[in-house]
């Protein structure tokens, strides 16, 4: 086992880093529960996929999305991303569609190679069931519905959501053809005023920005709501 995940050494690295990310953030937002996020930051601190800053913008969109907010996410993997939503989230009507086949399956061949690792050593071939327990433990069953399925089969069974989503966060296939089919399927049913974030703009996952680039420059979005890491977020 690397030095850096030492059990000890893990925790003492995740007590400084969420330390210096809370503070400038209860400054930066005070009104926010910073404190729910610090739980489910606790829950997730062995899983080393999301920084501080990324998965703390996660929390502050769906923060301040409307009461009773309907989410979806495209690309759930285990579902520490989804939980950081729904922990924002309020209304007992609220609720986060998780998108995912939950098998790694994608059309980029790097990303391929990355989940045929990450299975073998989880020694499954899927991750629902991880998912499920994730949302469980954090108490969040309530506000999850996980929709297993390829991203723009299950676009197609929620088109009847058509222009009613609060806020969509898309992290699925990262090749370009996946990228620009994802955002010409899913920006439709995000309502005006609301909004589109995704996932490795910016990053090795050049596919992804040319897709977004793509779409800034044809006018598929209103306005940028801000970027955090590799996520950026448009107002629709």
């Amino acid at each position: 086992m690397a030095f850096k995940h030492w059990p000890i050494v893990r925790d003492v690295r995740f007590a400084q880093k969420g330390g210096r990310y809370l503070r400038g953030a209860r400054k930066r937002r005070p009104d926010l529960n910073w404190d729910e996020f610090h739980r489910i930051a606790r829950h997730f601190k062995q899983d080393d996929m999301g920084s501080f800053p990324e998965r703390g913008y996660l929390f502050q969109l769906a923060s301040d999305a409307p009461a009773d907010a309907q989410v979806i996410e495209v690309g759930s993997w285990m579902g520490a991303s989804t939980c950081f939503i729904a922990g924002g989230l309020k209304g007992a009507k609220a609720k986060i569609f998780a998108v995912d086949n939950f098998q790694g399956l994608s059309t980029c061949g790097e990303d391929a190679a990355w989940y045929s690792r990450h299975f073998q050593q989880l020694g499954a071939n899927s991750t629902l069931e991880i998912f499920r327990k994730n949302f469980a433990d954090l108490g969040f069953t309530p506000r999850s519905e996980p929709v297993v399925s390829d991203s723009l089969a299950a676009a197609q069974s929620l088109a009847g959501k058509r222009g009613t989503i609060d806020f969509i966060f898309i992290d699925g296939d990262h090749s370009y053809e996946a990228c620009k089919a994802d955002i010409a399927a899913w920006a439709p049913l995000v309502k005006k005023g609301g909004v589109i974030a995704f996932h490795d703009f910016g990053s090795r996952a050049d596919g992804v920005t040319r897709a977004i680039f793509e779409a800034t420059k044809a006018g598929r979005f209103e306005a940028i709501v801000g970027v955090a890491g590799t996520i950026i977020a448009f107002r629709m």
